[in-house]
């Protein structure tokens, strides 16, 4: 086979179809239904609802593999705690391997965990773009008290982290999802653009495993129009109690925004 298209394609011709391949899936993403900020856990299972509701999703994720910190398990060992209920229905759904341990537990390997799950998210349609910061929101104002965010503004991962002063690349989209773990980048972004707004990153609190569990889907939701929080995202913004590698909490976060969000927009 790769002396057949020898004849057909030299580099400079495998170099256009990549630049040309990159560009157009670029292009679709220029504007999206729900852009999703970070390819952890919540993310994932934001992603995956929401396109099975058939919107156009783009997951931006700032390093190069997905799954966020959930995979390096609990101190890099790997197996992480999932509570029977709707979490591992959506884990079988995905034909992720479970194994019950206990009464309503249930344990997997967070790798192939993740790695199905995207797969899931992918099959219903939803795009990753990967190495990729989000470094800035697009908004709209109507007067001082009222925001709408409209879209991300991203630059290349290695590009920021170099500090190169190279201009961003701007997305719109009708909802924005903070799905950035505990690092809730995009609404400490929105926090230090607008601090009229009054919002702050508080910081999570410390560990009690069951109300972590509980508290993070709970308190998932809109942040303000047109940008939401899920995951462990929520859990730093609103000081909630950390919960370790446990799976359950954050898959219910995702399913949860992604709920709100077509109720928003339908």
């Amino acid at each position: 086979m790769f002396r057949e298209l020898v004849n057909f394609y030299t580099e400079g011709d495998l170099a256009k179809i990549l630049a040309d391949a990159a560009l157009k899936r670029i292009s679709s993403y220029s504007k999206t239904d729900v852009i999703i900020v970070g390819a952890g856990p919540a993310g994932l299972s934001a992603a995956w609802s929401l396109s099975k509701k058939g919107l156009k999703v783009l997951i931006i994720e700032k390093m190069l593999g997905v799954g966020g910190g959930i995979r390096g398990g609990a101190m890099l060992l790997p197996a992480v705690i999932i509570e029977e209920g709707e979490a591992t229905d959506m884990l079988r759904e995905a034909k992720v391997n479970l194994v019950k341990y206990a009464n309503g537990l249930f344990c997997a390997d967070p790798a192939e965990a993740m790695v199905k799950l995207a797969a899931k998210a992918l099959e219903a349609g939803a795009s990753v773009w990967p190495g990729v910061i989000v470094e800035d929101l697009i908004i709209s104002r109507k007067g001082r008290r009222t925001v709408n965010v409209r879209g991300v503004v991203v630059n290349l991962t290695p590009i920021t982290e170099a500090k190169w002063h190279v201009d961003p690349l701007f997305l719109e989209s009708r909802a924005v999802v903070d799905a950035t773990g505990h690092d809730a980048d995009v609404v400490r972004i929105l926090s230090k653009r607008c601090p009229w707004l009054n919002i702050s990153v508080q910081g999570m609190s410390s560990l009690d495993v069951w109300r972590g569990e509980e508290e993070v889907v709970e308190y998932t939701g809109k942040v303000v129009n047109g940008l939401y929080a899920t995951g462990m995202s929520v859990s730093e913004i609103h000081n909630l109690h950390r919960m370790g590698p446990l799976l359950g909490g954050m898959l219910l976060s995702g399913k949860k925004v992604a709920e709100q969000i077509i109720q928003d927009l339908f």
